[in-house]
């Protein structure tokens, strides 16, 4: 791997704390900066994908929205909701959002 070798200007307290690490930490201050803006890149990198994750989540999140609010308000809270699920979990037949008959397994019937 290559090296970019570049000067930078830091203010004085910033250069000395630096000094102290590496002096504590036997390190020449390029290894102290070279650590700190490999740490600094990869927090940034981290962030933009947490970012990304959470329009993913979001976006997931709204069309449950949108498909919960196509089926109306049925009068349910989500306890209730649970509760019925858990109980037909045992059936092999089950009513649809409507009202309608589903199969599980081969989905809307005429029944």
């Amino acid at each position: 791997m290559g090296v970019d070798k570049f000067s930078i200007s830091l203010p004085q307290d910033l250069a000395n704390d630096i000094e102290q690490i590496a002096d504590a930490d036997g390190l020449s201050r390029s290894a102290v900066i070279r650590e700190a803006a490999a740490t600094y890149v990869a927090s940034r990198k981290a962030a933009a994908r947490d970012r990304v994750r959470r329009e993913r989540i979001d976006s997931a999140l709204a069309g449950f929205e949108e498909v919960a609010s196509s089926w109306g308000e049925d009068g349910l809270t989500s306890l209730e909701h649970l509760r019925r699920l858990r109980a037909e979990d045992s059936v092999d037949d089950v009513t649809g959002p409507a009202g309608e008959w589903v199969d599980r397994d081969m989905g809307a019937s005429d029944e």
